[in-house]
């Protein structure tokens, strides 16, 4: 009895001791500050104060400044004494010669004022150089813990927490069911395998449509156990890929069964880059722009593994938009599935990175002068990604597009998981963008697909998050390149100039497996020399120690 009482006694204690633990302390909504935000994709104009001023849609004429202006006049209700500042730079990131790294430089120089966050498309080079900030220290916050684990994972380095979700995709493929009706071709069902995806693209017309694009390694790289799997739960003392597994050894093969009936193949095939003035395919070529969307849209493919940014334009149902899917009925399914892997889906992520204020004074350690500087530029950004107020404001704002008004909701889909997910996700229909999947009946591949990514259910690595280049004395080269270019026969041979063997040859299969254990053995090399790298700064910018990655 005494042991039982003595039992409940310790219980209570231990319920106290948890009831009275320190909950996260959100930010006070009495907070002054200014956080400043470095984009793309934008109008090249440095706006202060934007979440104070008020603009019309005529005013607005990029997304993604359009974007930040909604979030930040919804922020401003809550925090009304913070100033958001936003530049959205005009084109990609490395339009007009500068870096991006440059670019970011110059905007500090030229007006006093530190980036808080930006948009980044080289993580891992961020953390290594001790630009960003380890947002693990905001881990009992609620939205923080709302976050999709899986996608939060591709982004934390040994604990550190470098990045959140600022552009987020499910990397699927689209689907021409109209074109599979008019064809008398069967079409598979969304939870279809690798072999009933191989029987549905081994169609195709010389010069009228083709089964595919291209041959898509992607279905192998996230379709094995021992490649972006391997991957994204590498240990410490284990080899960080292995291209020359069984697994991998025996879905290589499909890459030549594919080949017979895809787009780009067929334009090498007989050497036809070499004469491609004569080439029966040039009319055809010409006719959908080569670019492999418009094939697609324009109904010249019967899938596109590719391209998942386009979504909400082969959706956009504005008469005469040029992006508009030309067919009544389309899909985007997940990946095939393979003996190895279930239906998955391949992920698109910009990763959202923050200041690093620890380092300002030098030391590691986050003063409580820091950590408040970093919890405003993390309630923001927070707020932005999280938040359903904003994806609600996001939908409802507006933009002129050289004439013509869209939403500023783009296509990225909520990095939240569960209720919130769902919730954010019917704003995501009601954007004119996103009618068309809103119907599961219509689109029953979009909603598997929704469900893959929901869950988790994926394996994948981001080239803007996971080591993607080494030094090569002195040169940032791919550390994937033999992978990521054995379709080029001058890399599957190593010989300079070499024109075969292509993957319409008989040989090629046959030389790409003889080549995977020596391109696994240099992979994987580069692997640890970019790891290495990483953790040198994670030691020297985030007193990590070498036990740390043991």
């Amino acid at each position: 009895m005494k042991k039982y009482l003595a039992l409940v006694v310790l219980l209570v204690a231990v319920f106290v001791l948890a009831g009275c633990k320190e909950k996260y302390k959100g930010l006070d909504k009495d907070v002054a500050g200014e956080v400043t935000i470095l984009l793309w994709s934008g109008d090249g104009v440095f706006h202060e104060d934007i979440g104070n001023k008020n603009l019309t849609r005529d005013d607005l004429v990029s997304q993604n400044t359009a974007t930040i202006y909604a979030v930040a006049k919804e922020f401003n209700k809550v925090y009304p004494n913070v100033k958001v500042n936003v530049l959205a730079k005009v084109g990609g990131p490395a339009d007009g010669g500068t870096t991006w790294d440059q670019y970011k430089e110059n905007f500090t120089l030229e007006t006093g004022k530190t980036v808080d966050i930006w948009a980044s498309t080289n993580l891992v080079d961020d953390v290594t150089r001790g630009l960003v900030a380890d947002l693990s220290v905001f881990k009992d916050d609620p939205m923080y813990k709302s976050f999709n684990p899986g996608v939060m994972q591709m982004m934390n380095y040994y604990g550190i927490q470098a990045g959140l979700p600022q552009y987020l995709l499910p990397w699927g493929v689209y689907v021409n069911k109209s074109l599979a009706d008019q064809k008398n071709i069967d079409v598979p069902e969304p939870n279809w395998t690798i072999e009933e995806y191989t029987d549905f693209v081994s169609n195709s017309q010389a010069n009228v449509f083709y089964g595919s694009m291209d041959t898509p390694k992607s279905f192998i790289f996230t379709g094995t156990n021992t490649m972006a799997k391997q991957l994204l739960q590498h240990k410490a003392g284990e080899d960080f890929i292995n291209m020359n597994s069984s697994e991998v050894r025996a879905l290589i093969p499909y890459i030549a069964e594919w080949s017979e009936h895809s787009v780009w193949p067929q334009w090498d095939k007989a050497g036809a880059v070499e004469v491609e003035n004569n080439s029966p395919m040039r009319p055809f070529m010409d006719a959908n722009g080569w670019w492999s969307f418009n094939f697609f849209k324009n109904g010249a493919l019967l899938t596109l593994d590719g391209d998942p940014w386009m979504m909400g334009d082969a959706a956009n149902q504005t008469p005469g938009h040029w992006g508009s899917v030309q067919a009544e009925e389309w899909d985007i399914y997940p990946r095939p599935s393979t003996p190895y892997m279930g239906n998955s889906v391949g992920i698109v992520l910009d990763p959202l990175a923050v200041h690093n204020y620890a380092l300002e004074d030098s030391n590691p350690e986050l003063s409580d002068a820091e950590y408040a500087k970093l919890q405003l530029s993390y309630t923001f950004a927070s707020f932005w990604i999280g938040d359903d107020a904003s994806w609600e404001a996001r939908k409802n704002q507006e933009f002129n597009d050289q004439g013509t008004y869209k939403t500023a909701i783009n296509d990225s889909f909520p990095a939240v998981t569960g209720k919130a997910f769902d919730r954010q996700m019917e704003i995501w229909f009601e954007a004119p963008t996103h009618t068309y999947f809103a119907d599961k009946s219509k689109t029953p591949g979009f909603h598997k697909l929704m469900e893959v990514f929901e869950k988790g259910e994926f394996f994948d690595v981001s080239d803007k998050a996971y080591p993607w280049t080494y030094d090569n004395n002195g040169t940032k080269s791919e550390i994937l390149r033999e992978w990521n270019n054995f379709n080029l026969p001058d890399v599957l041979t190593g010989t300079p100039g070499a024109t075969s063997p292509r993957r319409t040859d008989a040989g090629f299969t046959d030389m790409v497996l003889s080549k995977l254990a020596g391109w696994n053995t240099t992979t994987n090399e580069r692997f640890l020399l970019a790891t290495t790298a990483l953790q040198q700064g994670l030691i020297t910018h985030y007193g990590m120690k070498a036990a740390d990655f043991e």
